[in-house]
């Protein structure tokens, strides 16, 4: 019986807490007002700025447009005094460097010059205010009928006056809106405290006030005038928080009461039950020493049929001297295995075979020991030149001897076979296969020659089954290479799929320049590599050859 405990109800024990929290929402919303006061208080420069440089211009061109009429008539009279009554007008304004008035013959009639002004930032200065700094006008009586030059007047500005003057306003502007932005600031926290802080610090010391034990007792007070805004939503759905937690508690003291009962009823069972169990442990204590003294039986029996299976291959030292160099790899898939190879020489003939039968373990190596058999009475009594014929042979004596020549035969078993045979004084290899291919390399390159589409022994091989041999020349260096499908039906790789015969060629075409032991060795390093953690799937049988040649 599981029965759910409800959520605690929050506990705050620091009051302090809450009043840390005013404290950062309250610098959090002056930072805000800061920032937009200073957003708009650069926004207001940037005005100021342009509105400026826009009244200087238009003052500067009235100014000279004002003085037009007597510059004229003193560059046409070339009246020194009138030009100086005009320069001196115009240098009333103080932030005027220097004024020029010149007659059309480049006379000056009248100048003024002011020491250049002094600030701390020459070249912002010269990079807000030089492009309004140069004024001019050309100077030009007119009649009725043409306009002729008679002089220009020339106005420097002071580019350091006007940054000066554009400082003191900006300076002035700013302690006026920071002025501004502290009282907004002020007014914003003044309003969010009493409209957010306070009410939220009510609710968070009467959440704070909350017995654990009893939680549906202490519901929160709503806040006047809150009650259909967020926090009276907030406190609405606190109370309801603390009243399921209370009927939560609640029904898990009833349920404890109930489990406490269950608990005494399950302990008085538990009692009873482990003396029976006491009891049916001894009886499979003795069922385990039995069973214990069985498997050793049935292993030890396994271990010395595998001796037995291991003594029917051949010597692997029969073909000393019949080849150039010979290695096999056998391994089955449990102590014993379901495949089979047999070496061994006729005169200048060299018979290699490889069997793959039906299962593998005890099944499997019952099924070598009839092949085996089978194949020694055809190689010595009924010939070894022609690899074809003794498939034919082994396919009919196989269900001869297993009883599946006939239609009510109890079992179903077989093998797939490989031979080769070589004829070292032709300089010939002759291969047939059931189901199991040979491949050779030769000339760097690798030739797959693929045995007939069949089996042999089972019961619907035909018995007078026939298989065809292919005739192989022996090359210096050829490698000839035989093994059963447990090299290429292992799972594994990055995605978990069989190894192939495509891969197999691979492999062994990078290994074809290595001696054959060493070539061996790699290639079931390869394969347990492939596997990696999967299981091994099937015996593998492995068998290279490099013949002498003529």
């Amino acid at each position: 019986m599981n029965v759910p405990t409800p959520p605690s109800p929050p506990q705050i024990r620091d009051i302090g807490t809450f009043r840390g929290l005013s404290f950062k929402q309250a610098v959090a919303t002056l930072v805000i007002a800061l920032g937009l006061g200073a957003a708009s208080g650069v926004w207001e420069l940037s005005a100021d700025y342009q509105r400026m440089r826009l009244q200087v211009v238009e003052s500067i061109k009235s100014d000279m447009a004002l003085v037009r009429g007597t510059a004229v008539e003193a560059a046409y009279m070339l009246s020194h005094d009138l030009a100086g009554e005009v320069v001196s007008g115009l240098a009333l304004d103080p932030i005027v460097a220097e004024v020029r008035l010149a007659d059309n013959f480049g006379d000056v009639l009248g100048e003024t010059h002011r020491p250049p002004g002094v600030t701390a930032f020459p070249a912002l200065a010269e990079r807000l205010f030089g492009d309004i700094a140069q004024h001019s006008l050309f100077l030009q009586t007119r009649s009725k009928d043409n306009a002729s030059d008679v002089g220009k007047l020339e106005l420097h500005l002071d580019p350091a006056l006007m940054l000066n003057r554009y400082l003191d306003h900006v300076a002035a502007s700013a302690a006026s809106g920071v002025a501004r932005t502290v009282i907004l600031c002020l007014l914003v926290v003044a309003v969010f405290y009493g409209l957010i802080t306070k009410p939220l610090l009510k609710i968070g010391l009467a959440v704070a006030k909350v017995n654990p034990a009893r939680p549906g007792d202490s519901l929160i007070e709503l806040p006047r005038r809150h009650e259909g805004d967020e926090l009276g939503m907030l406190v609405r759905n606190v109370n309801a928080l603390l009243a399921e937690s209370q009927r939560g508690l609640d029904g898990r003291d009833t349920a404890e009461g109930a489990l406490a009962a269950l608990a005494r009823n399950l302990e008085l069972r538990v009692q009873e039950r482990t003396h029976e169990l006491e009891q049916q442990k001894a009886g499979v204590e003795r069922a385990n020493a039995e069973l214990e003294k069985a498997n050793r039986f049935i292993s030890d029996g396994i271990r010395y049929a595998s001796r037995i299976q291991t003594a029917l291959l051949p010597d692997t030292t029969a073909l000393d001297g019949a080849v150039a160099e010979f290695t096999i790899g056998w391994r089955p898939f449990d102590i014993v295995g379901g495949d089979y190879y047999w070496t061994g020489t006729f005169g200048d003939k060299t018979v290699v075979a490889v069997m793959d039968c039906t299962g593998h373990g005890v099944p499997g190596a019952f099924m070598t020991a009839v092949v085996s058999s089978i194949l020694a009475r055809i190689l010595h009594h009924h010939g070894h030149d022609d690899p074809a014929v003794i498939l034919a042979l082994l396919n009919f004596l196989v269900k001869s001897a297993l009883r599946q020549d006939r239609a009510d035969a109890p079992a179903d078993d077989g093998l797939d076979a490989a031979i080769c045979v070589f004829d070292q004084k032709q300089g010939i290899a002759t291969f047939a296969g059931a189901n199991l291919p040979l491949m050779v390399w030769s000339d760097g390159h690798m030739k797959v020659i693929r045995g007939d589409r069949r089996s042999l022994g089972y019961r619907d091989s035909p018995p007078d089954a026939t298989f065809a041999s292919h005739e192989v020349p022996i090359t210096p260096g050829a490698i000839f290479y035989l093994y059963t499908d447990g090299l290429i039906d292992h799972m594994g790789g990055p995605n978990c799929r069989l190894f192939g015969r495509k891969r197999l060629q691979e492999t062994l075409g990078h290994l074809a320049g290595l001696p054959l032991d060493e070539q061996k060795e790699k290639l079931f390093a390869t394969l347990d590599a492939w596997r990696g953690d999967q299981p091994c799937r099937d015996d593998m049988t492995f068998i290279a050859i490099r013949p002498k040649a003529i």
